[in-house]
């Protein structure tokens, strides 16, 4: 009697099992496919922006597509609304197209060639030019005063800057002559030097500024109200004199609205009329502007008038069509590219974590080489933190900084040469504040702050030997990576080659190398702080404030970067105060915790 070993009847069952399984297998495949080819047929137009349909099996009736969304409902104006807008647009159209329709055409070109309208386009251009030229002098520093700095009667200094806009002009030019005419206020003054205003060029391009100073003003000031300051004060705690903040960030951020502000500045100062008449006069070859030739040709040859109206018409439809562009909106696009563009420039958000740059290893080095680093950092020559704050007081060492605080947060802190001390609490404890105070920026604070046996707290921010990361780290948009660090150093009077290798030093030492021609809008938020870190670092301060350096960085970014923290705080012989809600940081990098909590300040 034969039979089948058990063994072998196993070995038969499992062959049939994968059988079956690979049909099945087999099976799903071809559905899969099938599905695939109905879902292609069922989308004609095809491709992501196709219209989206439901898929059936094969035999079976497709689902209806949904209904397309309604489009925005269109409103049916009343009557007692569309007949005046009407009546208001004819009001501007008409007598536009009276000038185009009895243009003349043919002859344009000799009648703009004659010499007379060559003498008046020189003298309008010589005036418009040195108009805005006068506006930019001092209509830029009236606005930032204006915008920055308060004082009595400020709101009446402002009435009278933008009186000239509603001033009819003729009595913008009587002003003028009972100002610096012959028998004006100041005209006694100008005759004893020997300058002549009236009747003049000068006088010309004084009207012509007298009306277009507001435009400039206007703009530059709205501007400037509307922008960070942070970016000021960050300029100012990496040493930065008041002048140089102005010039080398202020001015740079508001650009494109003092570029607006000066653009209409000079069309009102090309088309200006009133004053100029008034208090300059009308001499041909002298002040003899495009709008007084078109009032007196009016007289004698109206085809001339209507030419050169028509060129002021294409001067002024070109500064529109440039104004609509880039130059009027809010601080410039370099602005919005910067660190305005939270999602790529800015913190990274609250929950700790840095854009999805901060996770790509092609893009940027996820952690710096300790060993291969040709920037090393020399171990430390004294004891380190925890040590120091371990020590019995018999045998402290020397206290480097002495603070005394009084307002929102009342607090009394001193530490050692070297050490670290993390300021931990909850928000809006105060964290911020302190840091603030001892930077010698404003906040709700008084701060008596002490270092290295130098009072500081009556010292301007830009006198501090302190260094100060921000939360946001405050980049400043318009430069790049290696010029945002540069900046410290080149405010101390480093020359421009060195301050630049040093930045590219720290940007190394924090695996940014790579990073370093990007602006701050094309940087992660983990990216951005690391900058800031270095920004604050590359200026050797002997105070370091980090107000949560390490929140914008991912996981693996944050482990690599505390660790290169941690190694240069060890070779710091200044004073580190580290506010952070993670313990782990404080931990890692500080030798003493101190809690702010009810406008106190204990030790932790």
């Amino acid at each position: 009697m034969s039979g089948h070993h058990p063994s072998s009847a196993r070995d038969a069952d499992r062959r049939a099992a994968d059988h079956d399984e690979q049909a099945g297998l087999a099976g799903r495949d071809e559905q899969a496919r099938l599905a695939e080819q109905a879902g292609r047929a069922e989308r004609p137009s095809g491709g992501p922006g196709g219209p989206a349909t439901s898929w059936a099996p094969p035999g079976a009736a497709p689902l209806p597509s949904p209904a397309p969304l309604p489009g925005p409902a269109r409103v049916r104006p009343p009557a007692l609304l569309l007949v005046p807008a009407l009546l208001a647009l004819l009001l501007v159209v008409l007598p536009l197209a009276g000038l185009l329709v009895r243009a003349p055409w043919r002859e344009l070109g000799g009648l703009l060639a004659d010499p007379t309208v060559l003498q008046a386009l020189q003298v309008s251009l010589w005036c418009s030019f040195g108009a805005v030229a006068a506006a930019l002098l001092l209509g830029v520093p009236l606005a930032w005063l204006l915008a920055r700095v308060e004082f009595p009667g400020k709101g009446l200094v402002r009435a009278v800057v933008m009186l000239p806009l509603v001033l009819p002009p003729v009595v913008g030019g009587v002003a003028l002559l009972l100002a610096f005419g012959r028998n004006g206020l100041l005209g006694g003054v100008l005759e004893w030097l020997g300058v002549r205003l009236t009747f003049s060029l000068p006088g010309a391009v004084l009207a012509a500024a007298f009306v277009a100073l507001p435009f400039l003003v206007l703009s530059v000031e709205g501007a400037l109200a509307g922008l960070d300051r942070r970016y000021e004060e960050a300029a100012a705690s990496l040493g930065a004199r008041p002048l140089r903040v102005f010039a080398t960030v202020v001015l740079p951020l508001v650009g494109p609205a003092v570029a607006a502000g000066a653009a209409l500045a000079w069309a009102r100062a090309l088309g200006e009329f009133g004053a100029t008449i008034t208090f300059a006069g009308n001499l041909p070859g002298a002040t003899q502007t495009l709008p007084l030739a078109v009032y007196l040709m009016l007289q004698q040859d109206p085809d001339a008038a209507v030419a050169v109206s028509l060129l002021l018409l294409a001067v002024s439809a070109a500064v529109l069509v440039a104004l609509r562009g880039r130059w009027v909106s809010p601080l410039g696009a370099a602005t919005r590219r910067g660190l305005g563009r939270r999602g790529r420039g800015g913190r990274g958000g609250r929950d700790g974590r840095g854009g999805a740059d901060d996770r790509r290893p092609s893009s940027e080095p996820s952690a710096p080489s300790p060993s291969p680093s040709p920037f090393p950092i020399a171990p430390p020559a004294r004891p380190s933190p925890r040590s120091l704050a371990g020590r019995p007081a018999s045998s402290a060492p020397p206290v480097a900084l002495r603070v005394r605080t009084e307002g929102l947060l009342t607090a009394e802190l001193t530490a050692a040469p070297g050490e670290v001390v993390a300021v931990l609490g909850p928000s809006g404890a105060g964290k911020t504040t302190l840091l603030r105070a001892l930077a010698g920026l404003p906040a709700p604070a008084r701060a008596t702050v002490e270092l290295d046996g130098v009072r500081l707290d009556g010292l301007a921010p830009h006198a501090r030997p302190v260094g100060w990361v921000p939360q946001d780290g405050a980049l400043f948009p318009h430069l790049n990576a290696v010029e945002n660090v540069a900046y410290g150093p080149r405010a101390a009077g480093v020359p421009r080659a060195d301050a630049r290798r040093r930045a590219e030093e720290w940007l190394h030492r924090l695996g940014l190398a790579d990073l370093a021609a990007r602006r701050p809008g094309e940087l992660s938020g983990g990216q951005g702080q690391r900058v800031a870190l270095a920004r604050a670092l590359a200026r050797r301060p002997r105070l370091l404030l980090l107000d949560e350096p390490l929140s914008a960085l991912d996981p693996a970014t944050r482990s690599a970067v505390r660790e290169e923290l941690a190694a240069h705080l060890r070779a710091f012989d200044g004073v580190c105060l580290l506010v952070t809600h993670d313990r782990a940081d404080a931990e890692a990098l500080a030798g003493r915790v101190v809690w702010v909590d009810g406008g106190r300040l204990t030790d932790g």
